[in-house]
């Protein structure tokens, strides 16, 4: 049995495909009307996992912030307590890559097998199944979650066997995807003061050099909503391993102030 626990934007449509898939899943989120989704999709949910760790093969957390994480591994009741040694431990929230590397250690000493699993392409990509995955940990841990993730994931990546690695190759993505965005923004912005159609525009635009996954779902721009959050992670990353950013840190200051994306 696998379980999800998060059945957000990403979490719910994740847990569908697994369960189409074939996988027993059983899906975990305070949230009723989240859980409701995934009953009538053929799975089981709760409110709280402390009753299905025992009897999970494999636990996917997809939660939205970094202490939620945490809590769920090494809280009081949490995975390290629960869980049985051998457990797969997937973490495809986007946190920082120090964070996962703690949490590495503290489930290795309880004999659970933790991989760093970070997904890209949004929300659009979880509901079609087409997501981006970036893996990094133990090689037989990754090619076992790979198998795992392969029913919402059109892409797999095994990045490196450091646990953290696969958050940096989430990190640079984040980085260069916001970097877009606000270029797409600006930009549209003076189209717009010249009266240019926007529809137009942009669809020259993605037949040409300007082309980036942003401007091909500008469209659903309010459902990128975890902007402030990912450069947050991608500044303090750069600081601890004293990389300079010049243009990330000006990139954070602007999805801040962006009237088009959305924020968590």
């Amino acid at each position: 049995m696998i379980l999800f626990i998060g059945l957000g934007r990403m979490g719910l449509p994740m847990a569908v495909h697994a369960l189409k898939a074939g996988q027993a899943v059983v899906g975990c989120d305070p949230s009723e009307s989240r859980r409701v989704l995934l009953i009538e999709q053929g799975g089981t949910a709760c409110d709280e996992p402390s009753t299905f760790l025992q009897e999970a093969k494999a636990v996917v957390i997809m939660v939205g912030a970094e202490a939620q994480v945490e809590q769920i591994v090494t809280g009081p009741g949490g995975l390290v307590e629960r869980c049985r040694p051998g457990t797969l431990v997937l973490v495809v929230s986007t946190v920082a890559p120090d964070l996962v590397a703690r949490l590495g250690e503290a489930t290795a000493a309880h004999g659970l097998r933790l991989v760093d699993a970070p997904v890209c392409r949004a929300e659009m990509g979880a509901i079609a199944g087409n997501l981006l995955a970036f893996l990094s940990g133990p090689e037989s841990d990754c090619r076992e979650a790979a198998v795992l993730m392969r029913p919402y994931s059109a892409d797999i990546e095994i990045v490196g066997e450091r646990l953290g690695a696969a958050q940096i190759a989430k990190t640079v993505n984040n980085m260069i995807l916001w970097a877009c965005a606000m270029a797409n923004e600006e930009g549209l912005r003076l189209a717009a003061d010249w009266q240019l159609d926007q529809g137009a525009l942009r669809r020259a635009l993605m037949t040409s050099s300007a082309n980036n996954w942003a401007l091909q779902n500008w469209d659903n721009a309010k459902k990128m909503v975890w902007s402030i959050k990912d450069m947050e992670i991608a500044l303090r990353t750069a600081q601890k391993s004293a990389v300079a950013v010049p243009l990330a840190e000006t990139v954070e200051q602007l999805v801040r102030k962006s009237s088009v994306l959305a924020h968590a």
